[in-house]
């Protein structure tokens, strides 16, 4: 269940409205910019079910090396198969069952005055902060897991030597309003900015 509020933005033609410069990012329209459901700044986490993708996602990956390193220690070193087997066994263990749940505690995402925070990492910590006025597109990306499990990902693009960031894990009613709100802050950002500042890297 979305807890995103309905849009609330100033409809089109009303003076209050957010200006929409030729610089604003691509795939942005008037009507999104006004429509911007305006989202809090509170810290957010993922859905729940980021954590059931990412351990499907970690399975699968698993799938092949295990059988072909296991398959050669049982052709090769015969007994020794079993260690190979049971070595990725514990491993897998780990990956799918401790690694995955303690990423998503550590997943959180903000909409700061003048960022998107995003911060993240288990082994390693990883705070990404991209700035508005930098953002020039945002795509909302969705594979078949995705899809099954009603999950989006915000691939955001920015002018910077970084060149992405992604927002995984969004629920898939709920992300059309972010991205949208995101059109509207890179939109306003962009605006208040002068020219040398935009392109500053």
């Amino acid at each position: 269940m979305s807890d995103l509020p309905p849009p609330s933005g100033p409809p089109p033609g009303d003076p209050g409205a957010v200006a929409f410069p030729p610089e604003a990012p691509a795939g942005t329209t008037p009507d999104e910019v006004a429509e911007a459901p305006g989202l809090d700044a509170r810290e957010r986490t993922l859905a729940p079910a980021a954590v059931t993708s990412w351990r499907i996602s970690a399975a699968l990956s698993l799938i092949m090396p295990v059988v072909v390193t296991s398959t050669l220690g049982f052709v090769f070193l015969d007994r020794w198969g079993w260690a190979v087997f049971g070595g990725w066994l514990v491993f897998a263990t780990w990956l799918i069952g401790w690694l995955q749940p303690a990423r998503y505690r550590r997943w959180r995402w903000q909409l700061t005055e003048q960022a998107v925070d995003l911060r993240h990492g288990v082994l390693i910590h990883q705070q990404e902060t991209v700035p508005y006025f930098r953002i020039q597109q945002i795509d909302i990306v969705q594979g078949p897991l995705d899809r099954l499990l009603h999950l989006a990902n915000l691939q955001v693009t920015t002018a910077s030597a970084s060149g992405s960031a992604t927002l995984p894990g969004i629920p898939e009613d709920d992300a059309p309003q972010v991205r949208v709100e995101l059109l509207a802050r890179a939109t306003q950002a962009v605006a208040d900015h002068t020219g040398d500042l935009r392109d500053a890297v």
